[in-house]
């Protein structure tokens, strides 16, 4: 078998059957074998693990060869039986032995040759292993090589006390580059970022694609959890890079969530669960950062990822509803408009309004596809209020993520197409902290959907300073102030707040809403003030539309 000296290690307790083994090493056929001696199994396991061995020579004890294969799944397995039991000897070929010997007839040659088979019928059998646990887009380790090392490395840990990380990463906004420029260049943005996750990763440590956005490193022989802050950080920097696919040029982040054997789990089904939970807080706390599994924060993490895949639940099985609530004419008191609101009928909770499941449907991306269906569900109600003889505007809430979407004006135009519903029917709502918080994208679309005759109002004016610039240079229709810290007296610093706040949009050109107007006092503030429209539950509680359709003949006023 050649020349070059191969590392085997022999494991016998008896040494009467250990020195025969050895003496067929001293002969001509295995003389270029180096061996290591083993008298103990737990020990086997640990070199195993710790070296590089071509093969172990092992008796005939399916519990060791099995641990064996999973500490060191290059490692050539070859059982020396004691009898000649055929079943037997199938059945530790069915277990991972690459071939059994029988100790009454083993000589030199025997060994050799059981060496040389167990390495072709690997070789021959490698390129479909491999591919086996491959990801074929990525070229890095699948789920299944995640398990076999994770496995590994989980055994090894029990018996020598090695500590390890799992880092669960996921990419921040994947979805929208997907749905925004297709799955292709999609694709070939998940073959870079494996790229530069195999730069960062060390030798030893493994990578691996388990999902669409999502990976898995594991880090070998990691005691300090600075370590693993360490090259969390150094994977969240490296994919933040900018990259140019196509012509393109894409702005990516990472969130990166830390589960450390054997603090936060001895098996990798817990592993997993608590870098997942650890993942989800580093996205909870704005993404691009990372954060360690914290058992005392677990709970809270848990009922956030049941709403989670509640909502997903939700959505797929029309759990959702809109709410209608009436925008009246300060002048006339007419009805003029109505803001669609989204609730969510909750099999056990009830009826869920959004401060309850909005932030994490946010968090979790759901917010974009739960935008498009609040869009198509209101513009068919335009549909149903103007069939019914009203002559009443929508207005709809806009997230952040749909104003960073690129093609968000687009699909607004296709949608209005499909409804037949004119655009100069629908005002969109930005709130005014999203606005300073992406200036750039939110300018942007408020050009396209001007373009396209749709008005844009800023929500909540007047609660960030630095909007106001905005008035003047981007066509917006008008402001939305929060009345609910507005009392009785008239002379209070917020009342003044409000008054002057509400005198410089109208000096602007500006119309305003007064939103969340509580009583019939501060309707006729806001009134006298210039207001020129008033929204809140003294005005109308939010209704379903088929309320509404049944007293069609109120839609017209207050």
């Amino acid at each position: 078998m050649g020349t070059t000296a191969r590392k085997l290690l022999l494991v016998e307790a008896d040494p009467n059957k250990r020195e025969h083994m050895l003496s067929l090493f001293r002969q001509p056929a295995l003389a270029s074998f180096e061996v290591d001696i083993c008298t103990q199994p737990r020990e086997a396991v640990h070199r195993a693990g710790q070296n590089v061995f071509f093969a172990c020579l092992l008796p005939n004890d399916l519990s060791l060869l099995q641990d064996i294969r999973r500490v060191a799944v290059d490692t050539l397995c070859i059982l020396i039986s004691e009898g000649g039991d055929a079943q037997g000897d199938s059945r530790a070929i069915e277990q991972g032995a690459d071939d059994v010997l029988v100790r009454t007839s083993i000589d030199a040659d025997q060994v050799d040759r059981a060496l040389l088979h167990g390495q072709l019928r690997r070789d021959s059998g490698s390129k479909l292993e491999r591919q086996a646990k491959q990801d074929p887009l990525t070229g890095l380790g699948n789920r299944a090589r995640l398990e076999e090392e994770l496995d590994r490395l989980l055994i090894q840990g029990k018996r020598s006390a090695s500590a390890f990380a799992l880092l669960y990463i996921d990419l921040d906004y994947f979805k929208q580059i997907n749905d925004s420029f297709g799955h292709g260049l999609g694709d070939l943005l998940l073959a870079v970022i494996a790229n530069r996750l195999r730069r960062t990763m060390r030798q030893d440590d493994l990578i691996a694609r388990i999902g669409g956005d999502e990976f898995v490193a594991l880090l070998r022989n990691v005691a300090d959890p600075n370590d693993a802050a360490l090259i969390a950080s150094k994977i969240i920097h490296t994919l933040s890079e900018p990259i140019t696919l196509s012509g393109h040029h894409l702005l990516i982040s990472a969130s990166v969530g830390i589960a450390l054997y054997p603090q936060h789990g001895h098996s990798a089904t817990e592993l997993l669960h608590h870098g997942d939970q650890a993942l989800y807080r580093a996205k909870a706390n704005g993404r691009n950062g990372y954060s360690f599994f914290n058992p005392e924060e677990q709970a809270q993490t848990r009922h956030n990822l049941d709403i989670e895949q509640g909502l997903r639940h939700g959505l797929l099985e029309g759990q959702f509803r809109l709410h209608y609530q009436p925008i009246v004419d300060t002048r006339t008191g007419d009805t003029v408009s109505w803001e669609a609101l989204l609730r969510w009928q909750h099999p056990q909770l009830g009826l869920l309004s959004p401060d309850a499941f909005l932030k994490l449907a946010e968090h979790s991306g759901l917010i974009l596809p739960m935008g498009h269906w609040v869009i198509s569900q209101a513009l068919a109600a335009v549909k149903s209020w103007r069939a019914a003889g009203v002559d009443c505007r929508l207005s709809i809430n806009l997230s952040d993520r749909e104003l960073k979407q690129p093609r968000f004006a687009d699909q607004l135009r296709q949608l209005l197409a499909k409804s037949k519903v004119p655009p100069g029917v629908v005002q969109l709502e930005l709130r005014e902290a999203a606005l300073l918080k992406h200036a750039e994208q939110a300018a942007q679309l408020c050009q396209s959907l001007n373009a396209l005759g749709v008005d844009i109002w800023l929500d909540h004016f007047g609660a960030e300073y630095g909007a106001l610039g905005y008035l003047t240079r981007l066509p917006i229709k008008g402001i939305k102030v929060d009345t609910r810290e507005l009392t009785s007296e008239q002379d209070t610093d917020h009342a003044t707040y409000l008054r002057n706040l509400i005198k410089l949009a109208r000096s602007l050109d500006k119309q305003v809403t007064a939103n969340y107007v509580e009583n019939a006092q501060s309707a006729e503030q806001l009134s006298s003030w210039g207001g020129d429209f008033l929204q809140g539950y003294w005005i109308g509680k939010p209704r379903p539309l088929d309320e509404l359709l049944d007293q069609s003949g109120s839609l017209s006023s207050t």
